[in-house]
């Protein structure tokens, strides 16, 4: 079962302090990626401004899954030697480069944008209901160590979801892109897909409400232009959903040692993710193993616990989970127990080796056999004998293999 990677907010909720108002420059960004999880990568990135756009394919490394491909329209295909991305939707292949290539020329958009805006410092503005797109940007930057270059040019991160959300939380009940497009810029069937539109779209959300904010009107209806509102106004009114680059770093960080806890402790669930057990189990063991690893609890620390403090091994765990109840305490307990108690052992390898089937294995070597058998009698002189029949014809026929065997075997050579 593939889950998606769960995004763990390590920010401090310190609000960033912005010197200098007019120093600063809002940008829509988004990506494609090909999943949902943080092992996952990115093969559309886009900008957007009002004078300046960016828009870059990247060829991934691995295939993009099926959510991934109804979501932005996107596959990968062979063709020969090459690997390329084509669009679902209009049948043709796209232009892509790498992912360290798309990087590079995304951070120099973003510093000639500033250049050509007379800023210093930009503040990048994305809609999503949780960080993973800000932290797979960066995985993807310390990769490649362009991370100090992008801190340079980017002082922090706004979620234009949290923002909507918390500005028209009186008028509306879903704070989705396509909800918010409708409601607040009247467009409707609107293509979201694509990582282009997504970003366009959440610039002008954030514009409209900046616009409503300062007439002092907060029902969010009227139809605004670009050019009604100023750059200082945005920077003001996203100064409080800011989240420095750093406080980012730290989230992605956080996120990986969680997901480190809950490979650790897949030993413990390990036949509950089998699929010989039902959906409803292995859903319900990955909940608890995520709640052992969100309460910052790995494989090694159950072992110590259970090696030093056996007696106390249940209240000491149960004091580790205060947020579950009895019962689910309970039932993660009896797992636990019942794994050191009686350890289960490794599954044996397949038979035939690791690269074939035992089946195929199985089959060549019979044959193998079968030819080495045919061969044998036919170069062994002692396995056949010549019959002349009345007409004066020589016949050859064939001893019996049993015949064969035992005549070898009493040492007689006929």
């Amino acid at each position: 079962m593939v889950q998606n990677t769960e995004i763990i907010d390590a920010s401090r909720n310190n609000m960033v302090v912005l010197d200098n108002l007019s120093d600063y420059l809002i940008f829509g960004w988004d990506i494609d990626t090909t999943g949902r999880r943080l092992l996952d990568e990115i093969c559309h990135i886009a900008g957007y401004t009002p004078k300046s756009a960016f828009n870059q394919y990247i060829m991934p490394h691995n295939d993009i899954d099926q959510v991934a491909r109804k979501r932005h329209l996107l596959c990968t295909i062979t063709m020969g030697r090459f690997r390329a991305l084509k669009d679902v939707k209009s049948n043709k292949t796209l232009k892509s480069k790498s992912e360290i290539s798309a990087l590079v020329e995304f951070i120099e958009w973003l510093e000639q944008t500033l250049k050509d805006n007379g800023k210093k410092k930009a503040i990048l503005v994305c809609h999503e209901v949780s960080k993973f797109n800000t932290c797979l940007l960066i995985k993807s930057l310390l990769v490649y160590n362009l991370l100090d270059k992008f801190s340079e040019l980017v002082v922090g991160f706004a979620n234009c979801h949290s923002f909507a959300q918390t500005h028209c939380q009186d008028t509306m009940v879903t704070f989705s892109l396509r909800v918010l497009s409708k409601v607040l810029l009247d467009k409707d069937h609107i293509d979201i897909s694509k990582a282009t539109e997504r970003a366009k779209l959440a610039y002008d959300i954030v514009q409209h409400l900046c616009v409503t904010l300062g007439n002092g009107d907060g029902d969010g209806k009227e139809v605004v232009t670009g050019s009604e509102v100023s750059e200082e106004t945005k920077t003001k009114a996203l100064s409080t959903f800011l989240t420095a680059l750093d406080d980012e770093v730290n989230t992605l960080h956080s996120t990986q040692e969680l997901l480190a806890r809950q490979k650790s402790l897949n030993t413990v669930y390990q036949k509950f993710f089998s699929y010989h057990t039902s959906t409803t189990e292995r859903k319900k063991a990955i909940g608890y193993r995520n709640s052992i690893a969100k309460a910052n609890i790995d494989y090694t620390t159950l072992q110590t616990l259970w090696t030093d403090n056996r007696d106390s091994f249940k209240e000491i765990v149960k004091e580790k989970l205060p947020e579950l109840s009895d019962e689910d305490k309970e039932d993660i307990i009896v797992t636990i127990i019942k794994h050191f108690e009686n350890p289960e052992p490794d599954s044996p390898p397949p038979k035939g080796g690791r690269r074939y089937g035992g089946r195929f294995r199985r089959h060549s070597s019979s044959n193998k056999d079968t030819r080495k058998s045919t061969s044998d009698k036919e170069n062994d002189p002692s396995s056949v004998s010549s019959i002349s029949d009345a007409n004066g014809h020589t016949t050859v026929e064939e001893k019996p293999q049993n015949e064969i065997s035992i005549t070898h075997e009493n040492g007689d050579n006929k």
